[in-house]
């Protein structure tokens, strides 16, 4: 695969998991950038696309924790969101499709609330739901990216999963995850 088709292949989820961290669109373009610049720099090989997939999401993670201070940040950072309006008309195709990656992550309007939702967690927790719910990894694949046992990701994901019940039982969002 091209460098150029890997970037377009891995762009939209580099992109999700600094905004999940960063929760500001220009926080999250900075990662992003970073991600992708340091994939330039380094021209990795890759044994498959499951490889290229993990190296992507660490290399996601660590810019993040990298921008973020070093550590996971205590005070919470409320988004920005992106609505239709706010989007330039440079922004979309031909046919009115989104083509901005953080226009992507919100064409779908139930996840700009989960989103929206998940901010309120704290940095870790964010991080673990976004990798398991958007990312489709299994707890295994998380455990391994985060340097974690297994059994220890199974529970802070259920601890997450708990915060956000507590907080959004009676606005209905829970439905959008998979509990």
């Amino acid at each position: 695969m091209t460098p150029e088709n890997r970037i377009r292949a891995y762009s939209d989820m580099v992109y999700r998991i600094a905004f999940a961290r960063a929760g500001t669109k220009e926080d999250a373009d900075d990662i992003y950038q970073e991600v992708f610049l340091r994939y330039i720099r380094k021209t990795p090989e890759f044994r498959d696309e499951e490889h290229a997939k993990a190296w992507f999401i660490k290399v996601a993670m660590n810019c993040s924790r990298k921008f973020l201070g070093g550590t996971f940040k205590k005070k919470e950072v409320p988004g920005e969101w992106l609505t239709e309006t706010d989007m330039d008309a440079e922004e979309k195709g031909s046919r009115g499709i989104c083509v901005t990656p953080e226009a992507r992550i919100f064409a779908d309007e139930s996840k700009e609330e989960l989103y929206r939702a998940l901010q309120t967690l704290p940095l870790d927790a964010r991080l673990l739901l976004h990798l398991y719910y958007f990312e489709e990894l299994k707890t295994a694949e998380i455990a391994k990216l985060m340097h974690r046992k297994e059994s220890t990701v199974r529970v802070q994901l259920a601890r997450a999963r708990e915060k956000l019940r507590a907080q959004f039982e009676e606005d209905g969002a829970l439905e959008l995850l998979r509990v």
